[in-house]
């Protein structure tokens, strides 16, 4: 059979209207890879250039998106390899009979690479890996901030804590509001978030591309780097829970640290305790930093709120629902100020905007 009747065939066959792959996927994600690259080479910098001790050699994927990453690694390759074999089935010549050979892989790989639903597939597992990749450089700047900032801002902050709240510290109130159950309850709500962001990214991932998505995706990369990162930095402070060691002075936390040390099986106590012993030792755990301001509990929270709400009005009034419990327990668990969560807030609306901005000029 001549070959440029087969050509033909596969050519009918092959919706000629959408890009290739590998254009696809870089058209969706390229904001996504610059900033990581930015910030990956800042890293670079700073640790060979500068000489500042940064963990950079002890850089990796965090838990959470370890786990993401397997279920789409394991997912993505499994069903692009079943639409391979159904264009390869599906391929026919001028005459109707089967595209015998190497000819006919040759012929269904070149109409994968045209498939819509193959680019999907690919853009699934390309997101969910730049995700992975983006969260380890988030992590290792947050462990850098001992190295390039360590913290000096808790005393100016519970100072700005009273003055906002009437000279009460918000803990001393929810300390009347929440007893020992509601506080487990609160406890583990708190404890979910790392499920929920891991779930966030893989839902964000598997959407269909669309600018919402890819606003989604950048506010919560723009998160971590500008108010996690940058922010953590210039506002580098421990919290509540860990005042009197880093400022060397009694703190006024003792009476929320107290009250929630007599409550047994508490995840966040558990978690305090071996961030410190971890920070102690130098021991380089992703994420296992100490750094307050701005919360990023919250912070990240709200973007997940601001994405829900994009999509569905009853999924927002959840999502805000779950940003005041993350900002109740942030503080009545003793991580944070509450004047953490109101910047965090604050901060997100306008990296939405600038997200938002960004994927209308640029994507």
């Amino acid at each position: 059979m001549p070959s440029a009747a087969v050509e033909q065939s596969a050519s009918d066959q092959m919706p000629v209207t959408v890009p290739s792959v590998s254009q696809f996927v870089w058209r969706e994600l390229r904001l996504l890879v610059v900033l990581g690259a930015l910030s990956f080479g800042a890293a670079l910098c700073v640790r060979y250039g500068l000489h500042y001790p940064i963990p950079l050699t002890d850089m990796s994927v965090p838990r959470r998106m370890r786990q993401a990453l397997r279920y789409t690694a394991l997912l993505g390759p499994v069903l692009l390899l079943i639409r391979l074999l159904r264009q390869r089935l599906a391929l026919r010549g001028a005459d109707g009979r089967p595209v015998p050979g190497r000819a006919g892989w040759s012929l269904a790989l070149a109409a994968l690479r045209q498939d819509a639903l193959a680019a999907r597939f690919a853009l699934v597992v390309s997101t969910v890996l730049v995700m992975a990749g983006l969260f380890s450089v988030f992590a290792l700047w947050k462990a850098s901030i001992p190295v390039l900032a360590p913290w000096r801002w808790d005393p100016m902050l519970v100072a700005v804590e009273r003055a906002l709240h009437g000279g009460v510290l918000p803990q001393d109130v929810t300390r009347s509001w929440f007893g020992p159950r509601a506080t487990v309850v609160l406890d583990d709500l708190y404890s979910l978030w790392l499920r929920l962001v891991a779930l966030f990214v893989v839902w964000q991932s598997l959407r269909a591309p669309a600018p919402g998505r890819m606003r989604a995706l950048l506010a919560l990369a723009l998160t971590y780097t500008l108010l996690g990162n940058v922010g953590g930095m210039l506002l580098s402070s421990g919290g509540p829970v860990y005042y009197d060691r880093l400022v060397g002075e009694s703190g006024p936390y003792a009476a929320q640290a107290a009250y929630l040390a007599a409550i047994p099986g508490l995840h966040a106590t558990a978690m305090q305790r071996s961030i410190w012993d971890w920070v102690q030792s130098g021991t380089y755990v992703p994420f296992a930093t100490i750094s307050a301001m701005p919360s990023m509990h919250v912070g990240v929270t709200t973007v997940m709120a601001l994405a829900c709400r994009e999509r569905n009005r009853w999924f927002g009034v959840a999502g805000w629902l779950y940003v005041c419990l993350i900002l109740l327990g942030s503080v009545h668990l003793n991580w944070h100020y509450a004047i953490d969560g109101y910047v965090a807030i604050v901060g997100v609306l306008a990296v939405w905007w600038f997200s938002g901005w960004l994927v209308r000029r640029y994507a």
